[in-house]
């Protein structure tokens, strides 16, 4: 596997944690905010390594592929939280 963005991980994967934690504030509950941010973050791994997998030089595409990851891992797990809680998620 080459390490395309290596020095770039820390980085490229905060924008996991901002997007998720926002999206799960949209829903106003705690619960949501942690693990939106966490499914962010997971979306984000998941967005990082599919870029570094496909050697993607680092730039506008990996970032948009990164976010949307996060979004993708955001959303799914605050809908997981109102499944749990037995509300609908917000959005």
């Amino acid at each position: 596997m080459g390490l395309i963005m290596d020095d770039h991980f820390w980085p490229s994967v905060y924008p996991g944690l901002i997007v998720g934690a926002l999206i799960g504030l949209a829903d106003r509950s705690i619960w949501s905010t942690l693990l939106g941010a966490l499914g962010g973050l997971g979306g984000a791994f998941a967005a990082f390594y599919a870029v570094t997998m496909l050697a993607i030089e680092p730039g506008i595409i990996p970032l948009v592929a990164i976010i949307v990851g996060a979004v993708v891992g955001a959303k799914l797990c605050t809908m997981l939280v109102g499944k749990i809680t037995g509300r609908p998620a917000a959005g």
